[in-house]
């Protein structure tokens, strides 16, 4: 990080004051414009944002902020300088339209509880809401415990001369300012977070206030969303706009999420949306963050959502132009989305399981997963040929996986780990199943899977937001053996405030033996750990193909050191390979599966193969650690996988040992290595 260092200046005499009068004329205007003095003494600065100047903020720290009112959404007034209780003061300026700013809104309640007793005042201040009904709305929505200010002329933020969201502005008890910034470290740019705080900079800069001591940093770059929205200047000539060429690549490739009530953090439904994230955009599909289909090469698949690299050049060229809106006559058709219904189809689902009661989503915090299991109690073994996720609350439900389970070890660890009420400490998660992280939340012993032993389970479904229903192909079924149970694991993802879903599960059934039965089979990789500070550190794996069959599904799955991978095919007695799935930019945060438009045949004793891609290094945003450490395989968080999981027809049942049983064994071999390597230090 750059920092600077000003220090204290001398006094000057006559025959040294050789800069002339422009320089004394700029320095005027400076110190003019923020009525303040140059500061004195050492500042620690962050790299400030670019294109920002951060000279005023500069030039007001350690001096007294002016006088200035604030106002409630009722109309009562509350003037800074009359606080004269206050150890400190925390000003803070929100937006409840931006998913960063909600984001923080459980640390800063959380901050408001942990100060309250030690003199320290939080005051939120909103400017861009449209009422201040609705900003009475969004204040119980988050349930906040500090006051919140209501500043539709920016009256407020021209003062503290804010000019994004999240933004702090910390005080002694002289109204002395002594911090501006972030609230922490966590976001290294508006559209990276990371996965932990490293450095909490306002709760560093309160304790070091309350204590009476210097603080060591005074200045950082707040990320989040502008206050002041600086309309683009259009230029000229321009052959690209809005509504003839923008607008159909949104409907097309990203409305299906971002639009009201669904998942995504903001809408991209009009211009003025288009525009206020327009920066973003153009980041993140240029980068192919966005949309999510990270899918470059191979079979075709079915419901291809990405982007071509020329309308990627699209994006980038309406953003480099200004974002020119051009004319309405050229807009194509507003799409019409289905309406929403319980069912998808027609006909009923003959099992529906719901969750038994609501999950409580606590507002602070990482993303939660969360078990539910469902036991069938069915005596004989079912024919599934279709499952529907419905999700109780699309606002924090990000995906979810359905699997079967017939041992019945995910039960009991349902009974073990289940947390159903509230422990009565505050905001928590609770509800029906349990916390699992990425994996199942347990180590399982597959010596112990005794029931249903020739068919223990496996995955059923998979719901994204925007992507179609699932289903098997047709006279086709899974076959989930007696006595079994069912499995939502359920992605939560946390939108600042405090939320609670009940979502809900459709099975359908075949009446018939089916004619074909899905299996999978796992092409797995052979690392047991990836160095620390490894960048593109490579692991294939290779398996035969046990008999003819036809693949239509493929399942990628890595953690948060994942970055590409790719499959092969290469036929029986040949030294061809023909790639068959390639993907790159791995995002663990999106579990999408790819069917293929067509089966593909795969011969018996053919070979399918392989290679994943890591990234161990510090560059890496969304590294578990950090310094980076030796990471190994496992089913926890912190450890790593590297698979691609198969789909497949034939004509044959289900036989002998569970991919996954199999799979197992490797993860306890990965957990003894991990003991040995941390024993051994």
């Amino acid at each position: 990080m750059l920092q600077r260092k000003i220090s204290r200046v001398p006094k000057a005499n006559a025959h040294q004051m050789g800069f002339g009068f422009f320089a004394i004329a700029v320095v005027s205007f400076l110190l003019s414009s923020v009525s303040l003095f140059m500061v004195s003494g050492e500042l620690k600065s962050e790299e400030p944002a670019k294109g920002k100047d951060s000279l005023p903020f500069v030039l007001r720290l350690d001096k007294q902020v002016r006088p200035i009112t604030f106002v409630d959404t009722k109309g009562t007034k509350w003037q800074l300088h009359d606080e004269k209780a206050a150890k400190a003061i925390v000003v803070v300026f929100l937006n409840f339209d931006c998913p960063i700013s909600n984001r923080y809104v459980s640390v800063l309640n959380s901050f408001a509880e942990k100060y309250s007793n030690q003199g320290v005042l939080f005051a939120g201040v909103v400017c861009d809401v449209e009422s201040a009904e609705e900003l009475d709305r969004h204040a119980k929505e988050f349930v906040l415990n500090f006051k919140l200010y209501y500043d539709p002329q920016h009256l407020v933020a021209k003062h503290f001369l804010a000019d994004n969201t999240p933004q702090c502005f910390l005080m002694d008890g002289n109204k002395m300012l002594k911090y501006i910034g972030a609230i922490d470290d966590q976001y290294i740019d508006r559209t990276t977070r990371l996965k932990t705080v490293k450095t909490p900079y306002l709760a560093n800069a309160i304790d070091k206030v309350l204590a009476n001591k210097p603080v060591d940093l005074k200045l950082t770059q707040a990320f989040g969303c502008a206050l002041n929205k600086v309309e683009k200047q259009e230029t000229s000539g321009s052959d690209v706009t809005y509504y003839k060429d923008l607008l159909p690549l949104l409907q097309k490739h990203c409305q299906r999420c971002h639009r009201p009530a669904e998942v995504a953090p903001f809408q991209l439904m009009t211009f003025d949306d288009a525009q206020g994230w327009a920066d973003d955009i153009k980041d993140y599909v240029t980068n192919r963050r966005m949309p999510p289909w990270p899918i470059r090469g191979g079979l075709p698949l079915h419901d291809d959502f990405g982007l071509k690299d020329e309308e990627i050049a699209m994006f980038a060229k309406w953003v480099d132009a200004g974002c020119p809106k051009g004319d309405l006559k050229d807009a194509p058709k507003p799409v019409v989305f289905p309406k929403k219904r319980e069912w998808e189809v027609d006909n009923p689902p003959d099992i529906i399981l719901e969750m038994p009661e609501e999950f409580h989503l606590a507002a602070k915090g990482e993303d939660h997963y969360r078990m539910v299991v469902f036991p069938l109690n069915n005596k004989e073994e079912l024919y599934i040929n279709k499952t529907q996720f419905v999700p109780g609350n699309r606002r924090i439900v990000h995906h979810e996986l359905t699997f079967y389970d017939g041992t019945g070890m995910v039960l009991d660890a349902q009974k073990r780990l289940g947390k159903s009420k509230p422990s009565g400490k505050g905001d928590e998660d609770y509800g029906p199943g349990y916390e699992s992280g990425m994996g199942l939340g347990f180590e399982p012993n597959p010596l112990g899977a005794v029931k249903n032993a020739q068919n223990p389970g496996g995955g059923l479904g998979v719901w994204v937001p925007g992507q179609n229903k699932w289903a098997d192909p047709p006279k086709a079924s899974h076959v989930v053996p007696p006595d079994s149970s069912i499995i939502m694991q359920i992605h939560y993802h946390r939108n600042g405030k405090p939320e609670i879903d009940k979502s809900k599960l459709g099975i359908w059934l075949s009446r018939n033996k089916p004619e074909k039965f899905v299996h999978y089979m796992l092409v797995d990789t052979s690392f047991r750990w990836i160095p620390k500070g490894a960048a593109n550190y490579k692991s294939v794996g290779s398996r035969v193909v046990e008999e003819d069959c036809e693949l239509y599904l493929f399942k990628p799955h890595m953690h948060f050191t994942g970055k590409d991978m790719r499959v092969w095919h290469q036929p029986k007695n040949s030294n061809e390979r023909k790639l068959i799935l390639d993907l790159k930019n791995w995002d663990y945060n999106w579990q999408l599966s790819f069917y293929t438009k067509d089966y593909y045949f795969l011969e018996k004793g053919s070979t399918l193969h392989v290679e994943a891609v890591f990234d161990n290094s510090a560059r890496n945003p969304t590294n578990p650690f950090s310094p980076p450490r030796t990471i190994f395989l496992g089913e926890n968080d912190e450890d790593e996988m590297g698979y691609c999981s198969i789909s497949f027809l034939t004509k044959n049942r289900p036989k002998g040992t569970n991919e996954f049983m199999n799979y197992f064994f490797k993860l306890r071999e990965g957990a003894l290595l991990k003991k040995a390597f941390h024993d051994g230090k």
